[in-house]
């Protein structure tokens, strides 16, 4: 599979490797919940080899990656919504970055040697141990990664130089980088990938019910900045 352009959504769990440390019962599930329901949208609502998602792990986070470019970033936009908004009802907080750029396979790039020896292009034997690879990368991977490190807490960022218009319904609260309500904001095909996935819909006042929730119970152990800048992203003071 050769690179083409995409758009790209890089997600993953907040504060995993602190849950991690403290109770890492309650991080797996949290990100068992993220793969959960990237899961079902990716094989209910983008089934259709013509509109279909690729979903790639790495570490806490994932990146989705569509077999289909868009001006408009209305689809990655909604995903977001519909996912962050099912797991912050579940008492996971997520952060997500949305951008577009070229991705592929490269794997017909590695050594001969690797080449060789991987199994289905994704596993090589090391004597009785055992080396994964992930031959997929491109800048729809990279950009949306690097834009999501630029906010601090449970935020929605995006590459507004990567699209059109933004489609009615969602608010931005600040630019450089684009930050999106993800509490707020709201428009049909959001409630329409929930229905298909099967991912509980969060009318706009129980998500922020919701986050006030998260919010309060992790109070002692969150940053305040991190606290300032999830509530603010979100228009909550």
């Amino acid at each position: 599979m050769g690179a083409m352009n995409r758009w790209g959504i890089y997600i993953d769990v907040e504060g995993f490797s602190a849950i991690y440390r403290g109770a890492r019962g309650r991080a797996i599930r949290g990100l068992g919940d993220l793969m959960d329901a990237l899961y079902r949208v990716g094989s209910s609502a983008f089934a259709k080899s013509e509109e279909c998602l690729y979903v790639h792990q790495f570490g806490d986070g994932f990146v989705v990656v569509s077999n289909f470019a868009q001006e408009s970033p209305e689809c990655p936009v909604a995903i977001c919504l519909a996912v962050m908004r099912h797991l912050i009802a579940k008492g996971v907080a997520t952060k997500a970055g949305v951008s577009a750029g070229d991705f592929g396979d490269f794997f017909h790039c590695y050594p001969p040697s690797i080449q060789a020896a991987a199994r289905e292009e994704r596993y090589v034997a090391l004597g009785e141990g055992l080396m994964t690879i992930i031959p997929v990368m491109g800048s729809a991977l990279i950009e949306s990664h690097k834009l999501s490190s630029c906010g601090h807490g449970a935020v929605l960022l995006l590459d507004a130089t990567a699209f059109s218009a933004l489609p009615s319904g969602v608010i931005v609260r600040s630019t450089s980088p684009t930050v999106i309500d993800w509490i707020h904001s709201d428009f049909p095909l959001v409630k329409e990938l929930c229905t298909l996935s099967g991912l509980t819909y969060i009318q706009p006042a129980d998500a922020e019910r919701h986050l006030r929730a998260y919010v309060s119970k992790n109070v002692a152990d969150l940053p305040k900045a991190w606290v300032i800048s999830t509530l603010g992203s979100a228009g909550i003071h």
